[in-house]
């Protein structure tokens, strides 16, 4: 496609037209040695789309396309957690980059009562725990700062590609392996490619990558997730 087809496509979508001038200037606005101000990031992202699936998902989509999106993804989170045998009424579940909420509320329809979410902008905790009372939510930069506790599951859909830096990707997959209980599960979603996609905010990851991180665990076949795959990683009973 030419360029003069690309301009013609953009002035045709107002909404599209507005996210590729965001996406131009938001390097600059959020950049930071080695990575960038995800905190900052996150912050006016879901700021400004609050509970709407845009903010977390594709933002030059519509809303009613990222709710079909996010309605097929569970379908399939819902499927993989049924593989592994995961018992939500008896399961205790990190969600990180826990976001609108969206999981919370899968995990709670599905009978979960111990959850704890994180994520590195407390912008929607105020309606978060107004939904969820009972559920624990706190603000913590997973890349960076040691997580305390211990889970049967962990969860990070849509998280991982936005931990831009190896060191940062490291501390995580680190804070995982810290956190879940022998035998525990650990689902997470990543392209799985790394010539997929690279930005100011995301960086795309191989399979190799997570096994390196969970070295003896067993790591199930990759299932298609809206535009990523999506897996689990199970910690060994003896370890």
């Amino acid at each position: 496609m030419s360029w003069r087809e690309r301009a013609a496509r953009l002035l045709k979508n107002p909404r599209s037209l507005r996210e590729s001038l965001r996406a131009r200037i938001a390097p600059l606005r959020y950049w930071a040695p080695g990575g960038y101000r995800a905190s900052r990031y996150w912050s006016d992202r879901l700021g400004r789309f609050r509970t709407d699936l845009r903010g977390v998902g594709n933002a030059s989509l519509s809303s009613a396309e990222n709710e079909r999106l996010h309605r097929e993804g569970a379908q399939v989170f819902l499927s993989l957690c049924r593989a592994e045998g995961i018992d939500f009424a008896r399961a205790r579940l990190l969600d990180v980059g826990c976001g609108t909420g969206y999981y919370a509320d899968l995990f709670r329809r599905g009978g979960g009562k111990s959850y704890r979410g994180i994520d590195v902008t407390d912008v929607l905790f105020p309606d978060l725990q107004r939904r969820f009372p009972g559920f624990e939510f706190g603000l913590l930069d997973f890349s960076r700062a040691r997580l305390e506790g211990v889970y049967d599951l962990v969860v990070m859909i849509d998280v991982t590609q936005h931990i831009t830096s190896p060191a940062g990707f490291a501390r995580a997959m680190a804070n995982v392996r810290g956190c879940l209980t022998a035998g525990g599960c650990f689902i997470v979603t990543s392209w799985l490619d790394r010539k997929s996609r690279h930005s100011f905010y995301e960086t795309a990851r191989e399979a190799a990558d997570y096994r390196a991180a969970f070295p003896g665990w067993r790591m199930s076949a990759p299932l298609p997730f809206r535009d990523k795959k999506i897996f689990s990683l199970r910690r060994p009973h003896d370890s």
